[in-house]
């Protein structure tokens, strides 16, 4: 490594006024490359009566100069050099610090006594140094003999002639490799050697030329020091923010695994399963089905209770290890569902057929007993799954599993193990043993107006009701029995919509040929005769017509399985109540039946007709040739859902009875019927005014 650069050659005499200069150049130089303003090149003073003196003050003051330069220096270089490595951890770590604290006043060392009697000028030098708090790494004896050695050598550089500069310089830069390399120990070591340069009182030009090249070595050794020093912080701190950035990346990749992933069977979590649901809901083709197989894994209880969490835990592992075997496709994935509950959810559906045999499968491969490591023992495994088919056009990932959830419940009341979704409950007159649903918070009803197509006025209102749960968002009647099973609590809940909206009913226009109301009545779920006497009640308590109520069945409910449920339709229909059949057309709906149920309407959804404005004709010829079928076996038609100008243009003259939708009326408050009542104007579209 090549030295500091040295101040200007040896002078070629002793004038006086040509070592000054030198002197002022060298520590110009220092200062220059530090960033200060230069020393002014002013002449030396004048010999006089007290001439030793003066050169001797002369010496001092500009040694402190020289001391007060580097010290700024070091000082500078230091502060800027921990200021960027602040700087740059404070940025790798990407968190907001507090200013650096302001750097502390540097305390200078002591001057040492004008005289040290009985010491060697390396001991006094050795002296000064420790109380500027310098350590050096060799033993006492051994620093002041070398410190010894330098001063002398500084004397003979004195005393040549010329005076040797060059060597002065080198002794300042080997001071400061030695390890005096403080900024505090600078005015000590400067009193120490102009003490050793001067003849007694007085301190010849030689002897300034060779302190000044000294201080010019000390302070350029410092300041390369002090660059090495900036240069190794700068590269330990990029490294230290390389490696900090390596374990950021590592700990988020840990945290990615652990919100993502089951640590004990490796599988992914709920949460990732979900996500998954999502991305096929939005991102999906419009024919693309997924397919989710929950499994509840029986037994696992039983097994935490006798052998601990790790034999559970043992457990977990190995049907997540049967599991793994069975779904190596890529559009499987498997996940941990909940504590007992796995999921294996199939990204592009291939049916029924293709999820029931996975399903097949996977109590296969669960029939088998696990071993128990270290007790000999196995442990049954009682799993059930249940199957979820369902498109991706507006998929819930929240509804699907609580859908799968439901055909868990039913795959336990069968023999095969597995169950596909069905929302029919499997046992509707079942009782105390249903889980009820807690914490169920009942919502204001709305009324929507259905209109009669061919006066364009309001013939009556479709009543919703909705239940707000903490958990599972919000329920109507049907869901509810769905979720539970519980007919007490859904008999409970549709005996009191059924009252509530008789009454409002009356209200409104207690005559025989006011508006009438239809609600959404699971009668299945309720069962007989519960749900015909909940009605009785109902028409009983408030005085309303019995033609006023209309019950909007679905094809669940009306379908004939049997004389059970014939009779429940005949009793309700032996009321005096209105029954239509709801969303004909797209369930299990059959024209053969038609003719043996008791039923008096048909309501089918605006979902059949296309939004092309191109299929309207077809649309419309498919609405009449329903209307002629309907009025043929005696029965009205009614399209609900109709909220566009289009779908409610499609409807006019093709003999359709009556429509429902956001096109005639948004949902309303009981107050606001009234009101709505009282309109004059029809509500029908005026066809000319659909643009085509």
């Amino acid at each position: 490594m090549a030295e500091p650069a040295r101040p200007g050659g040896a002078p070629d005499g002793d004038d006086p006024v040509l070592t000054h200069a030198m002197m002022i150049a060298a520590l110009n130089q220092i200062l220059g490359e530090c960033g200060y303003d230069p020393v002014p090149d002013e002449e030396p003073p004048a010999t006089g009566d007290n001439a030793a003196d003066r050169l001797i003050e002369d010496a001092r003051q500009r040694a402190d100069g020289i001391v007060a330069a580097a010290l700024e220096t070091a000082l500078r270089y230091t502060d800027a050099a921990l200021d960027q490595a602040a700087r740059t951890v404070q940025s790798a770590r990407r968190t907001l610090a507090g200013a650096p604290p302001a750097p502390a006043p540097v305390e200078l060392a002591p001057m040492p006594a004008a005289t040290d009697l009985g010491r060697t000028v390396g001991e006094t030098w050795l002296a000064a140094a420790t109380a500027a708090g310098v350590y050096l790494p060799v033993a006492g004896p051994v620093a002041a003999q070398t410190l010894g050695v330098y001063a002398a050598c500084l004397h003979d550089a004195a005393h040549a002639t010329p005076a040797d500069v060059d060597a002065a310089y080198r002794i300042g830069l080997e001071v400061v490799a030695l390890g005096i390399g403080r900024p505090e120990a600078l005015p000590a070591t400067m009193a120490v050697v102009l003490d050793h340069l001067a003849d007694g009182d007085e301190l010849r030009p030689p002897a300034r030329q060779v302190a000044g090249a000294f201080a010019a070595g000390f302070a350029a050794a410092l300041q390369a020091r002090t660059l090495a020093q900036q240069e190794s912080l700068h590269r330990a701190t990029q490294r230290a923010a390389r490696e900090f950035q390596l374990a950021l990346h590592d700990s988020e990749a840990r945290y990615r695994r652990l919100a993502f992933y089951d640590p004990v069977t490796g599988l992914a979590s709920k949460s990732r399963l979900v996500q998954r649901l999502q991305q096929a809901g939005h991102g999906g083709h419009p024919g693309r089905h997924v397919g989710v197989c929950l499994i509840d894994l029986g037994g696992h209880a039983a097994v935490c209770e006798q052998f601990g969490a790790d034999g559970g835990d043992h457990v977990l592992a190995e049907v997540a290890r049967r599991l793994q075997v069975l779904a190596r496709h890529p559009d499987y994935l498997l996940a941990r569902h909940g504590g007992q509950t796995f999921a294996v959810l199939v990204q592009d559906s291939g049916g029924i057929a293709h999820l029931a045999e996975l399903a097949e499968r996977i109590t296969a491969a669960l029939r088998e007993p696990a071993s128990l490591p270290g007790t000999g023992l196995t442990a049954d495994l009682d799993a059930h799954v249940g199957v979820v088919d369902v498109p991706t056009e507006g998929l819930d990932a929240g509804r699907v599993l609580v859908d799968a959830e439901i055909a868990v419940r039913q795959a336990r009341a069968g023999s095969s193990g597995w169950a596909l979704y069905d929302p029919q409950p499997a046992d509707p007159v079942r009782g105390g043993g249903a889980t009820a649903v807690a914490g169920l918070v009942t919502g204001p009803p709305t009324y929507q107006p259905i209109v009669k197509l061919s006066s364009g006025r309001i013939a009556g209102l479709h009543t919703r009701m909705a239940w707000r749960h903490p958990h599972l968002g919000t329920l109507d009647l049907g869901r509810i029995g769905q979720l539970t099973g519980d007919r007490e609590t859904t008999m409970r809940l549709a005996g009191s919509l059924v009252d509530q909206a008789c009454r409002q009913a009356m209200q409104w226009d207690g005559g025989k040929k006011g508006p009438f109301v239809g609600l959404d009545l699971p009668v299945h779920q309720i069962g007989y005769p519960d749900a015909v006497e909940l009605v009785r009640e109902a028409l009983a308590g408030s005085g309303l017509p019995p033609k006023r109520l209309h019950l909007h069945l679905s094809g669940i409910d009306a379908v004939p399985a049997g004389a059970h449920s014939h009779t429940v339709l005949a009793a309700l229909a032996a009321l005096g109540v209105r029954i239509v059949l709801d969303d004909f057309g797209t369930g299990p709906s059959s024209l053969a039946y038609l003719r043996d149920l008791p039923v008096h309407g048909l309501r089918t959804p605006a979902s059949l007709l296309h939004e092309n404005p191109a299929s309207a004709e077809a649309d419309r010829d498919l609405v009449a040739g329903m209307a002629r079928m309907a009025h043929a076996l005696g029965l009205t038609l009614t399209v609900h859902g109709v909220d566009d100008e289009l779908r409610a243009a499609t409807l006019v003259g093709t003999g359709c009875d009556g429509a429902q939708g956001l096109r005639y009326g948004a949902p309303t408050t009981p107050h606001q019927v009234p009101a709505l009542l009282r309109r004059t104007g029809k509500l029908v579209p005026v066809p000319g005014r659909v643009a085509s």
